[in-house]
């Protein structure tokens, strides 16, 4: 019973958050407001058609997939078809809260083509999810991966969750590898890069290290088997690696998609990995006191230099539309912010656990 309770946490995490990252995305007062036509009382009483582009309906739909993917995994019991209309449910409930409340806000448009799209999204995840259930064999593959690997109970899934979120931040490529602010140096649109400085490059160093240090051993802390941590932090930084070079070469205009790796970076994460091979061998509580410290310094180093805070986004270096880019460079940009503050209250946590989080 307590097993299937904790293969079951790990969805309601990842939908909860991804939720939380569509509130997010959805209303933050970034894009100009375009008020609903004259005499309209409710928005999905508007004029038809509305306005929409192809992107747009492509967008809201691929936003939505994963979050319908993590609702239909929730049922403990469920048939695929269930699965599927809990998502269908989910995604209407969740998109019309959100498109009414742009309705009211000076920042959005409210649609019923979005509605549609991201419902069909959410449509998508949960067959997907259907289908994820009755593969039977590969759902237990999983579900053993993640018993062997990481620590048990809803801690365990918590932090597999909060690994997960740092990863996917790093699909922003305007943001360096281990970094929790806008790049400064990045060319200019012309592809002119901006003059070398000395201090912002020890100080974009010193970030990079803390955080590499800080997110290393909140894997290391998180795996069961401290035998495995060198290869697990390796694969990490190969996927962080991945995902910010392929989103710099999908979205960074040509003139700046090699820039994204400075020399300040490349120094931190050299600094870094050796930090992190050190703090591999320290007893268990030093470990959490040393992340939780590495993520904190990371957080805060950025203020030691107050035009770095104040770095807006390098919007004319990307190949995509404004609109959708203030999201996402927002969405990214405060995930970054918030996920030092959120593991250090994970490894509060987990350090009050008996023998700092070692499998029972």
């Amino acid at each position: 019973m307590n097993t299937a309770r904790q293969r079951t946490f790990l969805p309601h995490i990842l939908a909860i958050l991804y939720g939380l990252a569509i509130a997010y995305a959805s209303l933050q007062p970034f894009a100009p407001w375009i008020p609903p036509p004259p005499g309209t009382p409710f928005w999905p009483l508007a004029p038809w058609p509305p306005k929409w582009t192809r992107f747009d309906v492509i967008a809201n739909v691929l936003a939505y997939v994963p979050f319908g993917l993590f609702v239909a995994l929730i049922p403990r019991r469920a048939s695929p078809l269930a699965r599927i209309g809990v998502a269908f449910a989910a995604g209407v409930s969740l998109s019309f809260a959100m498109e009414t409340l742009q309705m009211f806000l000076p920042t959005r448009d409210a649609s019923l083509i979005d509605l549609f799209a991201n419902t069909g999204g959410a449509l998508v995840g949960g067959a997907c999810g259907g289908m994820l259930v009755r593969a039977e064999r590969l759902r237990r593959w999983l579900s053993a991966a993640r018993e062997h690997a990481f620590i048990k109970g809803r801690l365990g899934d918590v932090g597999i969750a909060l690994l997960a979120l740092w990863l996917a931040a790093q699909c922003n490529p305007g943001i360096p590898l281990f970094a929790v602010n806008f790049e400064p140096g990045l060319p200019s649109a012309a592809g002119l890069a901006a003059a070398p400085d000395l201090a912002a490059t020890l100080l974009e160093a010193a970030q990079s290290a803390f955080q590499l240090v800080g997110v290393g051993l909140f894997l290391a802390l998180l795996l069961r088997d401290r035998r495995h941590v060198g290869g697990a932090v390796l694969l990490l930084i190969g996927m962080a690696l991945v995902l910010k070079g392929l989103a710099a070469w999908l979205v960074l205009k040509p003139a700046a998609w090699e820039a994204w790796l400075k020399p300040g970076v490349a120094i931190g994460v050299a600094a870094g990995s050796l930090g992190l091979l050190l703090a591999a061998f320290l007893p268990r509580p030093v470990q959490v006191a040393a992340c939780a410290t590495a993520l904190l310094s990371s957080l805060l180093l950025p203020l030691a230099a107050s035009d770095a805070t104040a770095m807006p986004a390098p919007l004319t270096l990307f190949n995509w539309r404004y609109g959708h880019l203030l999201n996402f460079n927002g969405l990214t940009h405060t995930v970054l912010l918030v996920w030092p503050i959120a593991a250090a209250a994970w490894l509060f946590a987990l350090a009050g656990r008996p023998g700092w989080g070692r499998p029972d």
